[in-house]
């Protein structure tokens, strides 16, 4: 799902995100997360909130995607709209 890459998103996720510094800079990013809900960063944005099957899977993706990339004879190319370059 692209939809939080999009300037017009109402949130603007991907502009906020801690990740865009290094993706306008051509540094390749992923953006996982196990989804947005009412109290996403407010007081009460709590533990019971957080479905931890999902941040398992969501966990082993990341390391698997992470260690298939670092593991490639060849560094992937960079395919990115949002380059300042």
């Amino acid at each position: 799902d692209f939809s939080m890459n999009s300037p017009d998103h109402p949130y603007r996720y991907y502009y906020r995100s801690d990740h865009y510094n290094f993706a306008k800079n051509d540094v390749p990013v992923l953006f996982y997360s196990t989804g947005i809900h009412v109290d996403y960063h407010k007081p009460t944005d709590n533990l019971e909130r957080i479905n931890f099957k999902k941040l398992e899977k969501i966990t082993e993706l990341a390391f698997l995607v992470g260690y298939k990339l670092a593991t490639q004879p060849e560094r992937i190319k960079v395919d990115n709209p949002f380059s300042e370059w």
